[in-house]
């Protein structure tokens, strides 16, 4: 297999506690990235998902503007819900088994915030929780 170099980044996972004490010389030729986006989910060298998190709520923020214009427009609740379910939560639930077991107590409260705001403007007939989708992706 021919690799292609100008696609191709290295990164090192490492724990968040240490310190670079030895790291092996990079791939000649090969950039070494502290983050990289593999199908969709943004990997950090510290297995931390904060950059993840912060893609996730922009990309929703912008699908609720698309709620409210729908809303707006006078879609009914029903279906303004299964737009919601299509839209956002699909986009919070896709990989949520690699990425939902490493979230920070602040990172739960911002994505559950969303669904708060969500439920407010009247886009969801119920409050969603992060902790249980999950928990439910992990069954």
């Amino acid at each position: 297999m021919i690799i292609n170099e100008s696609k191709t980044k290295e990164i090192v996972f490492r724990r968040p506690s240490l310190k670079r004490l030895h790291m092996f010389p990079s791939v000649d030729g090969i950039e070494l990235v502290d983050n990289a986006k593999l199908l969709g989910v943004i990997l950090q060298n510290n297995f931390s998902v904060e950059m993840h998190v912060t893609y996730i709520l922009s990309v929703c923020s912008q699908r609720i503007y698309l709620l409210k214009r729908l809303r707006d427009q006078g879609l009914f609740v029903h279906y303004l819900d299964l737009v919601f379910h299509a839209i956002v939560v699909s986009r919070i639930r896709y990989a949520l088994p690699v990425w939902g077991s490493c979230l920070s107590c602040e990172q739960i409260n911002r994505i559950n915030t969303l669904f708060k705001k969500a439920y407010r403007c009247g886009f969801a007939k119920q409050i969603n929780d992060i902790v249980t989708l999950v928990d439910n992706a992990s069954r």
